[in-house]
């Protein structure tokens, strides 16, 4: 519970942070599936259970911006088969919450609402750094991902988008080298991803205010 108040308390100091940003940021919330890859579970997308969040989006011009998220969700694995040499528990839950900071680069000009010169839509890629808690112990993460932006109407705009965490302990399930095969590296810690949609809000542009250049 202590870990997970400090991860609250750093997104909220985003938040106030972002307040005096300059105009135009965004405000809004992403919800959808997430599953993690370890030793309880080895195959994207499966054993997925639900996630929601929140979101503050600073959008430097119409290619760059800096966004903060944080998210709650789970991790629920039941009736594990194990195949080790030694019995292992067969289910494993814990609840997650993350706070992450990451820059977005739009691959097509973008800009909320749409002008003459912007796109209707967008893929976009993003990368940056978090603080990830499960199990009551903090974990940097490294999440980074793709995804595709839309207008919808007026300041309202949606999407949809993959994001991968990387991590850096491979004792997100309590458990390591089950196979006993004294491999621990860099490349074989646990993983944490989402898949799901997004739903912003952009705050109005002063008509005298030119904040930025369209790139």
């Amino acid at each position: 519970m202590f870990y997970k108040k400090i991860v609250i308390f750093i997104f909220l100091l985003f938040l106030s942070l972002g307040a005096y940003s300059q105009p135009g940021a965004e405000i809004g919330v992403i919800a959808g599936g997430s599953y993690y890859i370890g030793e309880y579970n080895t195959n994207h997308f499966k054993n997925m259970t639900s996630f929601k969040g929140g979101f503050y989006r600073i959008n430097f011009n119409n290619r760059y911006a800096l966004r903060m998220t944080c998210i709650s969700g789970d991790i629920d694995i039941k009736d594990k088969k194990w195949s080790t040499p030694d019995p292992l528990p067969t289910s494993f839950s814990t609840d997650v919450l993350e706070v992450s900071g990451v820059v977005e680069f739009n691959f097509r000009s973008f800009l909320v609402p749409k002008t003459k010169k912007s796109s209707l839509y967008s893929p976009y890629i993003f990368v940056g750094a978090g603080m990830l808690s499960a199990n009551d112990k903090m974990n940097a993460v490294i999440p980074f991902g793709v995804g595709v932006k839309v207008n919808i109407w007026r300041q309202l705009s949606a999407g949809v988008e993959w994001n991968g965490r990387k991590m850096f302990t491979d004792r997100l399930d309590l458990l390591e080298d089950v196979w006993q095969t004294g491999e621990t590296n860099f490349f074989n810690k646990d993983w944490f991803f989402t898949f799901g949609c997004t739903l912003s809000y952009r705050f109005p542009i002063p008509d005298n205010c030119n904040w930025f250049d369209e790139l």
